[in-house]
């Protein structure tokens, strides 16, 4: 996704437009701005410089950054207006509560004085003690308890709103830098700078960052910090585009595509990057084709066409080094022509696994060899085709690869027409192939119209003859699934006969059948048992009677 996002840069048109050109200068009215350019006090400075961020972000290229930015101060503002408004309230609480606290005060005094005055004896039979003015003082304490709990909750919000401020503006600067928008970073900590000025300016949630820029280092990372990692990035992208230029200049394409690629995924949003000229970024692309192209062609080995790819680059791109293409073209080449001669040798030997072998490597290293192409055409004109199929069919018979057979029949059939001896083994292969092909295309009908147990009766009939063919085979345990009610019915109809148990065989036999009518090991299995219970039912005849059945 990186390397496409840079090629669709490189085919993109410079960012020079009146758009462009007004976008970037209100940036950096807004940067100049929060630094004291054209005097003015914090807050006239901060307001003015507010209201361009809602001016660039009518540009489509802001991405709608500034107005997010904007969106925060507004928050700031509006919090501390609360804040503002929630300390006046404390102080009228702090107010209430001290005239509250007085007049307990009193009520206290008062209950104090008369309870002294009843001590000394003051009170009689006549004159009675007053009542306690524990009925005055609970609603004060109410009062006052109001009082309290308003202060707290009011003083938790002004602690909790100051940091939640401060975390939230924190995170919309770090988002601006891992973004790589140095320009919006340096603006956001110019903000942050006034809103939360003598405040403790370490970022939050920067461990990451810490860990990336200064490895083990015990850094603490600030919006001082950031400042100075974006001024840097900025001015090292600023540096590799004359540096870009430079290497263009010299016919240096291979070490200005690498410069800009860097200075691009760093800077990508910086005015720098985005007006680079067009003409240029397109002999960087062309390059970057070629050099694709390139490593296409080394990938399949087609080295014709990387060699042809190698002259063009060299001629514009004097930097780039040819040592590693070359050398993989050489010795490639030189692999390939080690095997073919060894293919030469085998061939000599009448050796047709090594031919295969040396054979298979040539084309492994260079599959464009031309000696490849030279020499299977003297081999087919020295190489008695009859011979070379004597050896294949004499190698699969071994192999019992009666399939392989089948499927070269054309040539097995012309080769061997003169010899009596493999020709007979010829025919009788494909009359045993006949039949496993012809019960594999009944099978496939009898699936078509959804009869599956009988497709797989009828495999199993052909297999129990030819249990060695892989097609077959495969064919056989992919219906087995399908009809497994039907075939484990036969199985234990089978299992009961070896263990002498018929009429359990009987039953299972005709649950086979029960389940395809037609089956012809069912109906086989059926007649077996009858007979055999016949059999054994039938009484044994007297020596009388069975003489008098002889005629």
């Amino acid at each position: 996704m990186a390397r496409a996002r840079f090629e669709k840069y490189l085919n993109a048109p410079p960012a020079t437009g009146k758009e462009d050109v007004e976008y970037n200068q209100i940036l950096e009215d807004i940067n100049r701005r929060l630094v004291g350019y054209q005097g003015g006090t914090d807050s006239k400075r901060v307001a003015e410089a507010w209201r361009m961020l809602y001016q660039a972000s009518e540009f489509p290229m802001d991405s709608g950054l500034s107005e997010t930015l904007a969106d925060r101060v507004v928050s700031f503002w509006q919090t501390n207006r609360k804040i503002q408004m929630l300390l006046m309230e404390n102080e009228r609480l702090e107010d209430s509560r001290s005239r509250i606290e007085a007049n307990m005060r009193i009520i206290n005094n008062r209950d104090r004085r008369e309870f002294i005055d009843m001590t000394r004896g003051v009170a009689g039979k006549d004159n009675p003690p007053p009542p306690a003015l524990d009925y005055l003082l609970e609603p004060e304490q109410k009062r006052l308890d109001e009082a309290e709990q308003k202060l707290e909750e009011n003083k938790a919000y002004e602690a909790t709103s100051r940091v939640n401020q401060k975390l939230e503006f924190q995170s919309m600067i770090m988002q601006f830098f891992i973004q790589r928008r140095f320009q919006h970073t340096l603006i956001a900590n110019d903000f942050y700078r006034y809103m939360f000025s003598a405040e403790d300016n370490t970022l939050e949630g920067a461990d990451s960052l810490k860990g990336q820029v200064f490895g083990d280092l015990d850094v603490k990372i600030t919006t001082s910090t950031v400042d100075a990692l974006s001024k840097e990035a900025m001015a090292d992208v600023g540096q590799s585009i004359e540096t870009v230029n430079f290497l263009l200049e010299q016919g240096e394409v291979h070490m200005a595509a690498q410069r800009l690629m860097e200075a691009f995924y760093l800077g990508e949003y910086l005015p720098s990057v985005k007006t680079f000229p067009l003409e240029k970024k397109r002999k960087i692309l062309n390059y970057i084709r070629d050099l694709n192209t390139l490593a296409n062609a080394l990938e399949v080995k087609n080295f014709d066409r990387a060699t042809e790819t190698l002259e063009k680059i060299t001629k514009y791109a004097e930097d780039f080094d040819t040592g590693k293409p070359d050398a993989f073209i050489a010795t490639s080449k030189q692999m390939s022509n080690l095997a073919m001669q060894r293919a030469l040798s085998a061939a000599y030997e009448q050796d047709r696994a090594g031919i295969e072998m040396a054979m298979r490597e040539a084309v492994e290293f260079w599959p464009t060899n031309p000696e490849i192409q030279k020499f299977s055409e003297k081999l087919l004109e020295k190489t008695d085709i009859q011979d070379l199929a004597s050896g294949d069919f004499d190698r699969l018979i071994g192999q019992k690869d009666f399939r392989a057979i089948f499927n070269d029949r054309f040539r097995f059939a012309a080769a061997l027409a003169m010899d009596v001896g493999r020709n007979k083994q010829f025919l009788d292969i494909m009359k045993r192939m006949e039949k496993i092909e012809t019960s594999m295309a009944q099978a496939k009908e009898l699936a078509r119209i959804n009869n599956k147990f009988g497709a797989w009766e009828v495999l199993e009939r052909v297999y129990q003859q030819y249990p060695d063919d892989q097609e077959l085979n495969r064919m056989r345990g992919d219906f087995a699934v399908k009809a497994s009610r039907f075939a484990a019915a036969l199985a234990d109809a089978e299992e009961a006969l070896e263990n002498e148990d018929v009429s359990k065989a009987l039953f299972a036999f005709l649950e086979a059948k029960r389940l395809y009518p037609a089956s012809y090991f069912a109906e086989e299995g059926i007649v077996q048992c009858t007979s055999i219970i016949l059999i054994d039912s039938e009484p044994v005849a007297s020596g009388d009677e069975l003489a008098s059945n002889v005629p």
